[in-house]
């Protein structure tokens, strides 16, 4: 007799699709705080070297914090005995150096010796500021007890001179002059290459500290050889990189930027009675010298102003030509304040 037998179905556990792993092989879980550490720690590696590179320009720089210097010679203490109360401040120019300043106020010294005893200005290396340059000026106006100054601002320092001096008048002291010694009145009167230049120093955000350096001082030579070979011109150009009387490639940026927006920061505060004296070689070849005594003229409508032309001494450069410059600003100074009488004048006796 057959007998028959129901035949279950073997039930199996589904199996994953795809191949199965190797044996030995497991898969990795991202370490993500690991990566997070890694950015973290390349990011501040980063960081540091660009803030050392920063560093590294300003140490090669000469620092000066809007620094006030007033040579201590026999001529200024002299003009301080003769002129109480006054003083010159000579304002230098784009990327001019403090100790540069000082040569330029050595040239017109004694032209400046007949109004007042004299002094410059060094900008701060960290960058140009107004606000704290004037701050600068009224502490040493108040520690020399100075109710009257006149400026002098060598090509760039004329755009902050009249800045200041709107300033200063507004707060009681007394600008009879202020001297342009070539200065633009504003980007327009500036000649190519040096527009060019301004206008990428402009643009130097974030700055480049001490590769910048370098590089723009190997630029400066290569396209400024002056008849040397190119190796030699770059060679002169690396060696003024780390000149220490260089300005910081910080104050550069700044200076262009401020000389960009110029006239904007003028706020017409100079009263009409400032005398503006005008300073300017007809052949600049740096600053158009037309264009810019016009601008000056048109800034300054009701103001006195006296031209005065000091041909085939290039730009702003009364350290190379003294007795040139002395003669234009005696000159100057004579139409727009005349010196004070040492004497009784003699009276016709009809």
């Amino acid at each position: 007799m057959s007998t028959s037998t129901d035949v279950q179905p073997v039930q199996r556990d589904s199996e994953p699709e795809g191949p199965a792993p190797a044996a030995g092989k497991t898969r990795q879980i991202p370490d993500v705080p690991r990566r997070i550490v890694l950015a973290t720690l390349a990011t501040a590696a980063i960081t540091t070297a660009f803030q050392a590179n920063i560093a590294a320009d300003y140490l090669l720089t000469e620092r000066s914090q809007y620094r006030i210097t007033t040579p201590d010679n026999e001529e200024n203490r002299t003009a301080a005995q003769r002129f109480s109360g006054k003083t010159w401040y000579l304002l230098g120019g784009f990327r001019v150096s403090h100790r540069d300043a000082g040569r330029k106020l050595a040239a017109l010294q004694g032209a400046m010796n007949q109004r007042a005893p004299a002094s410059y200005i060094g900008y701060s290396n960290e960058g140009i500021d107004i606000a704290q340059l004037f701050i600068a000026i009224q502490r040493d106006a108040h520690a020399r007890k100075i109710n009257t100054v006149y400026f002098y601002g060598d090509s760039f320092g004329g755009m902050a001179a009249a800045v200041l001096a709107s300033l200063l008048a507004q707060n009681g002291i007394a600008v009879p002059v202020v001297v342009m010694g070539s200065s633009p009145s504003n980007v327009l009167d500036i000649l190519d290459p040096g527009k060019a230049y301004i206008a990428l120093a402009g643009r130097v955000v974030p700055y480049l500290g001490l590769l910048g350096r370098v590089g723009a001082g190997l630029f400066g030579g290569l396209s400024n050889p002056n008849g040397q070979g190119m190796y030699q011109a770059a060679r002169s150009g690396l060696a003024r990189s780390f000149d220490l009387e260089s300005n910081s490639l910080i104050l550069s940026t700044t200076q262009a930027t401020f000389l960009q927006s110029f006239p904007a920061q003028y706020d017409g505060g100079v009263p009409g009675s400032t005398g503006i004296g005008l300073i300017y070689d007809p052949g600049d070849f740096i600053v158009n010298a037309r264009a810019a005594t016009l601008g000056w003229e048109s800034l300054f409508p009701r103001n006195p102003r006296f031209a005065y032309n000091v041909p085939k001494t290039g730009h702003a450069s009364p350290e190379i030509h003294p007795d040139d410059y002395s003669t234009a600003l005696r000159v100057v100074l004579d139409q727009l304040d005349p010196p004070p009488l040492t004497s009784k004048p003699v009276q016709p006796i009809f």
